[in-house]
C-alpha cells in the first residue's frame, strides 16, 4: 500500500532531488547539491526536525526548482542568482 502526501506535505531532501531531476557526479550525491544551494542561497530554509533531517515545504521547493532552472538551464553564475534572488 503507497501513502500519498499531499502537495503541502514537508518533503524529504531525497523527494526533493526526484521532484528536481538531479542527478549524482562522479563524486557528490544529488543531495550534496540541495546542501551547498541552501549555503548559498539564505533563503533556502528547511525544517529541521528529529535527527538533522531535513525537511523542505512548497516555498522552498519553488526556489529550489528556480535556483535549479537558472544554474542549470539558463547556465547561470551562483553570483548571478543570488542577484536575482535577492
Amino acid at each position: 500500500m503507497t501513502i500519498l502526501k499531499s502537495n503541502n506535505a514537508y518533503k524529504t531532501i531525497g523527494e526533493v532531488v526526484k521532484i528536481l531531476n538531479l542527478k549524482s557526479k562522479k563524486n557528490t550525491s544529488p543531495t550534496h547539491t540541495i546542501r551547498f544551494w541552501e549555503k548559498q542561497f539564505k533563503q533556502i530554509k528547511p525544517k529541521i526536525f528529529n535527527g538533522n533531517r531535513r525537511y523542505y515545504d512548497e516555498k522552498n521547493i519553488r526556489l529550489l526548482k528556480k535556483v535549479h532552472y537558472l544554474l542549470k538551464e539558463q547556465g547561470m553564475t551562483i553570483k548571478g542568482v543570488k542577484k536575482i534572488l535577492n
